[in-house]
Formats: structure tokens, sequence, C-alpha cells
């Protein structure tokens, strides 16, 4: 098939099944890159802003000192 055909086959999927293509296609460039790169069951370490309280802090202190600005 080519891919001209198979683009607007793509543009006529409802949206949640281009999600699914797009999260297949991830996949498989990922096997193809690096059979390693993910691991089954193995934990991953994600960033998450809770309990961040320096963060925060800091943000605060930046809002706190920023001159105030005119509406309009």
């Amino acid at each position: 098939m080519p891919l001209a055909e198979l683009m607007s086959q793509i543009q006529e999927l409802p949206k949640i099944d281009k999600l699914r293509l797009m999260q297949f296609l991830a996949t498989e460039l990922v096997k193809e890159e690096d059979a390693n790169f993910f691991v089954a069951n193995r934990e991953y370490p994600v960033w998450s802003p809770y309990n961040c309280s320096e963060a925060a802090n800091v943000l605060m202190n930046l809002l706190a000192t920023k001159p105030q600005e005119k509406n309009g």
C-alpha cells in the first residue's frame, strides 16, 4: 500500500484510533532502536512536582518580588 493511500486512511480514523496508532508506532520505533530500552517488571523513576516545597518557595519568592504590573 502506498504511503499516500495509507495517510488518507489514517485521516479518516477516529481520534482514539489515531492515538492508538501513535502509541503503536512509538513502541515499534523503540523496539527498533534498542531492545533493552524498557525492561519488563522494572521500575523507572518519574519526576513529580509533589512534595517539592523548595521549588514552590522559589516561585513564591519570585512572585512576591516581581513589580506589580498595571492592568491595561
